[in-house]
């Protein structure tokens, strides 16, 4: 840390002095015990309030694979085309909604977006278990999917809370409650399958959407009240419900800039035409689209496909809770190990392979001991992929704005991807023509992920000659004394994270 930051941590608050602290030394310095606390404080709100959001967008969106097992799709006369239509329709709500809700929790009250936008779509589970048309169910999945893309553009939001090399372990501990939805969503649906079906005039699957949509909103309305702004607003503000001390509020601007972010920043559309313009920013988007695909045709599809292995539907519920429960545990694990040795690709690189040796396995074996294994393997290796990804990304762009762009990039990817896998899984009972996709786009994943190690070594390298060049005349290059908000990744001091 430079003299003039230790200055700004002990002193009062000079914005402008923060925003151009050295930047290459990459925040990697030993917290004070203040900021041990600011951030088990951080980790008490954020961490658990986007936990929670993640958890019931990923149980309400999952909610219609299991639905579809107890008589959703029979009771609503849907053929199959029909059914895939439902599922496509959420994620064009993901990729319309997904820019403007970056750009709203940057320009308007991030709490109240985050808050209202969880009862939205936990209003549209409900909702669906009222539907009785096919233009019904439609219009519901169109809004359940706009509500759910707020929620995960909290990766964004986070990573101005968090330093670089924290933000994986804590995305890590947000997404953590994705399987865990994915395996209490099969206990749910066990139970109401077996004791609610026919309960108060409502079918199972009916059930089965009001119990998983009411503490929905009321998460939402907890968000609403709980959730911290951005930290510069935060700081800002003359009230503040949980940051108050001015050593506290130091400190959140000392880690806002250590997490290459600046104070006050704008929406500015020059940074737009960057990231578009950034090779980088598609590159990347394919890697976690490949593996986000994976994902998401697993959510929707798992129990269908563990249904195909030859398993009864209520024990086919159970059966769903093996991949989501590994799953769950190679999340803890995986985002730990992340951030502690600070590297992205070699993990990811790791946990792809696993991804490709369990599609294997799908599509060469009818035993069902080893397609359980093939389907775990997937799930294992997927969900800590995405969150790697999931940080990986806002981390390695500098200004919120073209950050958010490259983010909305990735999310237009991943929800056309995962358009396609709702289309490609149609081949019951093996399913090998999605699978087989699958596999293609994976193998293609490792090859990117090496091809953008190499972009950024090479940006890094050539940065830190520059640099050495500077040193060797004594002189300082002007660039350093920019924001980023201005030069972007381009700023001398601003090094790439692989």
């Amino acid at each position: 840390m430079t003299d003039m930051l230790k200055r700004e941590a002990t002193g009062s608050i000079n914005h402008q002095a923060i925003e151009h602290v050295e930047l290459s030394t990459d925040g990697q310095r030993e917290k004070s015990k203040a900021e041990k606390r600011l951030v088990l404080k951080q980790d008490f709100l954020i961490t658990t309030l986007l936990s929670g959001a993640f958890f019931f967008a990923y149980l309400d969106r999952g909610a219609i694979g299991n639905a579809r097992l107890l008589g959703f799709q029979e009771s609503l006369n849907l053929s199959d085309h029909q059914y895939f239509n439902c599922l496509a329709l959420f994620f064009v709500g993901y990729m319309a909604f997904e820019f403007p809700a970056l750009i709203l929790i940057r320009k308007l009250h991030a709490p109240t977006i985050y808050g209202f936008c969880t009862i939205i779509f936990g209003v549209a589970a409900i909702g669906t278990a009222y539907a009785t048309t096919y233009a019904e169910i439609i219009i519901l999945r169109l809004i359940l999917g706009c509500g759910e893309a707020v929620v995960q553009s909290a990766f964004v939001y986070m990573s101005l809370w968090y330093r670089r090399e924290e933000l994986s372990a804590r995305a890590g501990n947000v997404y953590l409650t994705t399987p865990l939805a994915g395996a209490v969503a099969g206990i749910i649906a066990h139970y109401v399958g077996a004791n609610l079906d026919g309960a108060h005039g409502l079918r199972s699957w009916q059930w089965l959407f009001i119990i998983e949509g009411i503490p929905t909103i009321a998460w939402g309305i907890l968000m609403w009240t709980l959730m911290p702004r951005l930290p510069d607003k935060e700081v800002n503000s003359n009230y503040s419900l949980f940051f108050r001390s001015e050593e506290e509020r130091r400190l959140i601007i000392l880690r806002l800039v250590e997490g290459r972010n600046v104070m006050d920043a704008r929406v500015s559309w020059p940074q737009v035409l960057l990231a578009l313009k950034d090779v980088k920013t598609w590159l990347m988007a394919y890697i976690t689209a490949s593996i986000g695909l994976a994902l998401a045709a697993f959510g929707v599809f798992l129990p269908t496909f563990i249904k195909a292995f030859g398993f009864s539907p209520l024990t086919t519920q159970l059966y769903s809770i093996i991949p989501y429960g590994s799953a769950f545990i190679s999340l803890i694990v995986v985002s730990r190990i992340v951030d502690s040795f600070n590297k992205r690709a070699i993990p990811l690189l790791i946990l792809v392979a696993i991804a490709i040796a369990g599609f294997i396995l799908l599509i060469t074996t009818t035993n069902r001991v080893a397609l359980v294994v093939g389907a775990t393997l997937i799930n294992v290796a997927v969900y800590p992929s995405i969150v790697i990804c999931a940080a990986w990304i806002p981390s390695n762009h500098a200004g919120y704005t073209k950050r958010a762009t490259a983010f909305s990039v990735l999310q237009v990817f991943i929800q056309s991807f995962s358009i396609a896998g709702t289309q490609i899984y149609n081949t019951p009972p093996r399913f090998s023509k999605g699978h087989g996709v699958l596999l293609g786009l994976l193998s293609l994943c490792l090859v990117t992920i090496l091809v953008v190690c190499w972009i950024m070594k090479k940006s890094n390298n050539k940065k830190d000659q520059e640099a050495a060049v500077w040193r060797e005349r004594g002189e300082v290059n002007p660039a350093e004394s920019e924001s980023l908000e201005t030069l972007c990744d381009a700023h001398p001091n601003y090094r790439y994270v692989y």
